[in-house]
């Protein structure tokens, strides 16, 4: 089985006003079957995670530049 993403893996909302999903980047926390990712939002005060579906989101543009070593 694949995920679409990695723990650790930056991430941003696709369409974030229309969904009303977080804006800024937020870091993957954990990986949920069923198409789920929980997800927390850098830099926020709170350390609230949220549980969203990963078809939502995509890799921040500048960790998916970066080369793997």
């Amino acid at each position: 089985m694949s995920f679409k993403f990695k723990l650790g893996e930056i991430v941003v909302p696709t369409t974030p006003l229309e969904r009303g999903l977080p804006v800024g980047p937020s870091e993957v926390t954990a990986i949920q079957l069923g198409g789920y990712i929980e997800i927390q939002p850098i830099g926020a005060s709170t350390h609230r995670r949220q549980l969203v579906e990963a078809k939502d989101y995509e890799r921040h543009k500048e960790e998916a530049n970066e080369p793997d070593n």
